[in-house]
């Protein structure tokens, strides 16, 4: 009887966290677009670069990694807020991310949001709609 209700506890609990992995954040996420920052997609030698248009200078652009999907690569950028600490000018400023994709591969680019201090951002990326 013991072993029964510990073997439902642990069930239980291993349930709970699969659920809260896909709900709760953390993966990538086709369903959903965004179009902020402005993003778009240049060729510099022989990479891919991601150019954002962020707010202001806090906001750090930070390039996670790439995936070949289907022919196409998927860019996986965090976007992290200002530090509220400090003051920032409110002016655009042009972020370059380069990134490992060879120039001339078609690319998708997903972003996540996180805190300016967050050391492992549990949100999901979402797809960003490219300024081409």
């Amino acid at each position: 009887m013991k072993r029964a209700r510990i073997g439902s506890a642990l069930i239980g609990a291993l349930a709970l966290t699969l659920l809260g992995g896909c709900w709760g954040g953390g993966g990538i996420r086709d369903d959903q677009r965004t179009d902020w920052p402005p993003m778009t997609v240049r060729q510099a030698e022989d990479r891919q670069v991601v150019v954002v248009q962020a707010p202001s200078p806090g906001w750090t652009i930070e390039f996670d990694r790439s995936e070949r999907v289907s022919g196409a690569s998927r860019v996986l950028l965090t976007v992290r807020r200002p530090d509220p600490a400090f003051f920032y000018p409110q002016t655009i400023v042009e972020q370059n991310v380069i990134t490992d994709v060879r120039a001339g591969t078609p690319v998708r680019v997903y972003r996540r949001l996180a805190e300016h201090n967050e050391r492992k951002p549990g949100g999901a990326y979402v797809l960003v709609d490219l300024n081409d």
